[in-house]
């Protein structure tokens, strides 16, 4: 009787913790084909990206030295492919837009460029098909990439 308990025991722990590890293992799979196309379409350009990062369905990478920043889609990386290059940009801070105190509903980066502005979605509430995270945790990969890119402006 005991055996058998034991046995059903793991056999349910086992119907649960399987499909979990082949979420996480799948998932870090994607991110590393994702990244790896973001770094080849980057050296297409002339731009080697040293820091990338996926933020939800957002990838952005950014390259110090030719100070170019390159953001695209999880989803189709290759077809929103974008740069920007940062001796363009007059400015760039974190945007929100709440409705309360304790709630976002959008969060991202906006350049003010001199042609206009122009926005980098990292959590959006509306976006219902996108891979998102916490939106306070988008604020501070916001505010973090805000940090990294400052320094990369051109002094007006």
């Amino acid at each position: 009787m005991e055996i058998s308990a034991s046995l059903i025991g793991v056999i349910i722990l086992l119907l649960i913790a399987v499909p979990v590890g082949y979420m996480i293992i799948s998932a870090g799979g994607v991110n590393k084909k994702v990244k790896k196309s973001v770094v080849q379409l980057s050296q297409s350009n002339g731009i080697q990206l040293k820091d990338i990062d996926i933020i939800g369905n957002l990838v952005i990478g950014v390259d110090a030295i030719s100070r170019k920043l390159v953001y695209t889609s999880k989803k189709n990386p290759s077809d929103d492919f974008k740069i920007v290059d940062m001796e363009d940009v007059k400015d760039c801070h974190a945007k929100t837009i709440k409705q309360s105190d304790k709630t976002l509903d959008w969060v991202g980066l906006e350049f003010i460029e001199k042609t206009g502005k122009k926005e980098i979605v990292f959590y959006d509430e509306r976006a219902d098909d996108e891979f998102s995270k916490d939106p306070f945790v988008c604020l501070q990969d916001a505010k973090r990439w805000e940090g990294t890119l400052r320094p990369l402006l051109k002094a007006s």
